[in-house]
């Protein structure tokens, strides 16, 4: 799936630290976000993407009809 990073906001987490909610919108125009924790290992994937903004991404698994799910491997599509 390929869908457009709008924007990442960190928060405070439940279990101590903080994680950031990414949003997304979606080539199907439908509007999508994920939870990423600094404490997971998938972290490292979505790293070069906190704090950016208008990047589009391929490589993205929807997990629900509303959330992508963190496990995927991020791909910026360069000139998108």
């Amino acid at each position: 799936m390929i869908a457009t990073l709008l924007k990442t906001e960190e928060r405070p987490s439940q279990y101590k630290g903080n994680f950031f909610y990414a949003f997304f919108k979606g080539e199907d125009g439908k509007s999508y976000r994920s939870c990423l924790s600094p404490k997971m290992g998938n972290f490292l994937r979505w790293k070069p993407y906190i704090g950016r903004e208008n990047v589009v991404l391929d490589g993205l698994n929807k997990k629900t009809d509303y959330m992508i799910d963190a496990d995927s491997f991020p791909r910026e599509l360069k000139g998108a």
